[in-house]
This record gives structure tokens, C-alpha cells and sequence, in this order.
């Protein structure tokens, strides 16, 4: 399949599940204790200091509003349009003043060095090219500007760790309910051949930052934000999830 027509249906997927995004756990903030966790993960990334900040593929707005609760001046792109009318909603809910604008996120609609920062979030495993996408982020950013991904090792478990998802995955139709059954969960058949899928990660992501140049490129591990209290750590907690950050 062409990388045109992966972008096609990576679009159609996202506009197909805007509706419900929110709702899914994992892609919506549902406590209040969530929200503090994932404030505390960007203020750790990126500081308080306001920035001007890009982030690429936006979706609903997750991570450009909790930027934007701290001041920075953040532009949210995305493909699926759907989802950005979910997002500027939530803006206008909120009284944030996001800018949020369709934009790929290999081909983006902005000059050479003109963000402090260029952040995304479970986006970078959905690249058709993903060396041509993180040339691109670090081509608007300026120079001393921080590029951060946010993302998971979705595919390479430990055979424990096997046998924790799949308990995972039980408990969560059974607590769930609809859910666990939403369009937004589960691969289509395409998404299974994108190339960050079957690399172990982050290793891939370090290797195409320093292949930029990015030799500074770091990682850290972190828990789950949902994955408070037994049964939500029976549910959340085996994926890795991680923080890759680099300076231009």
C-alpha cells in the first residue's frame, strides 16, 4: 500500500471515531487524578516557561489544552478534520486559546525553526514514514527547540506480561462494557504493517532521532496515568509507556 493511501485511511479511521474518542479510556481524561498525571508529565518535558509549541496530530485536543491550561501558545494539526472540530470545541468550552488547523504531519504547513517545541502523543506508530515525519518535526523547530514523543511499545511483551494483557483485556469488556467494543480499539488490518508496529520501541525511535543528527535523544518510562488502585493496575498497567525527548 502506498504511503498516500495508508495517510487516507489513517484519516477515515480517525474521522470515523471522533465522535467517541473521548469516551474510550486511554483517550480522554476521565478523573481528576488522571489530569494531574499527564500535567505532571508535560510540565517535566516541556517546563512552565511559556513556549510556542506545535502539536502534531492533535486529535481531540488531549495534549494542546492541558498546554494551554499553563500558558503556552500551542497550534494543534491534524488530518481528520472530525477530530478538530472536537477540539476547537472543547477550546471554546474551556475559554483556551488553541489554534487548531488541518495539517500532516510529514507535510506540515509551517517554515523552517519556527517552534520552541514540537510534541506529539500515540501518534508517531501510525507514520506511514516515520524518518520522513520526525525530519519534518525537527525541521520547524527552532534551533535549541525540544522535540518530545509520546507513545507505547504496543506489540513486544514479555510472555508474563502476555498473560497480564490477556486477563487485561478480559477484565476490561467485563467493566467497560461498550467501551471496550468501540471503534476506536483494536487494528485494522493496515495498521498492523505500519513500520514503528513491528520495531521494539522506543530503540526505533532513538535510532531515526540520531540518524537526524538528534544525538542528545533521550527516554524515560512511565506508569499509566489510569493505573491507580489494584483493579485499574490490573487493567493499565503492563503496557510500557515512554517519553522521547530531543533538542534541535
Amino acid at each position: 500500500m502506498q504511503a498516500n493511501d495508508v495517510k487516507e485511511k489513517i484519516r477515515e479511521r480517525w474521522n470515523d471515531t471522533a465522535e467517541e474518542f473521548d469516551q474510550c479510556p486511554g483517550h480522554g481524561i476521565h478523573s481528576e487524578r488522571e489530569k494531574k498525571a499527564w500535567q505532571a508529565i508535560l510540565i517535566k518535558t516541556v517546563g512552565r516557561k511559556q513556549l510556542k509549541i506545535l502539536d502534531v496530530g492533535s486529535g481531540t485536543g488531549f495534549i494542546a489544552l492541558l498546554l494551554a491550561e499553563y500558558g503556552h501558545s500551542v497550534t494543534g494539526v491534524d488530518v481528520a478534520e472530525e477530530m478538530l472540530a472536537h477540539a476547537r470545541e472543547k477550546a471554546d468550552r474551556q475559554k483556551l486559546n488553541v489554534t487548531f488547523q488541518y495539517g500532516d504531519a510529514d507535510e506540515l504547513p509551517f517554515e523552517d525553526n519556527v517552534f520552541d517545541a514540537v510534541i506529539n502523543r500515540h501518534v508517531f506508530w501510525t507514520m506511514p514514514d516515520p524518518e520522513k515525519a520526525a525530519a519534518e518535526w525537527v525541521r520547524v523547530l527552532k534551533p535549541g527547540g525540544k522535540l518530545v514523543i509520546i507513545d507505547g511499545d504496543w506489540n513486544h511483551f514479555s510472555p508474563w506480561k502476555m498473560i497480564w494483557k490477556a486477563a487485561a483485556t478480559i477484565t476490561v469488556r467485563l467493566t467497560e462494557g461498550a467501551y471496550s467494543s468501540s471503534k476506536s480499539h483494536g487494528l485494522r488490518d493496515f495498521e498492523k504493517k505500519l513500520p514503528l508496529r513491528s520495531q521494539k520501541r522506543p530503540e526505533a525511535d532513538l535510532r531515526i532521532l540520531r540518524a537526524l543528527g538528534m544525538k542528545e535523544a533521550e527516554t524515560v518510562s512511565f506508569k499509566d496515568p489510569r493505573a491507580h488502585g489494584l483493579l485499574d493496575n490490573l487493567k493499565y498497567g503492563y503496557y510500557q509507556r515512554f517519553v522521547v525527548t530531543t533538542v534541535k
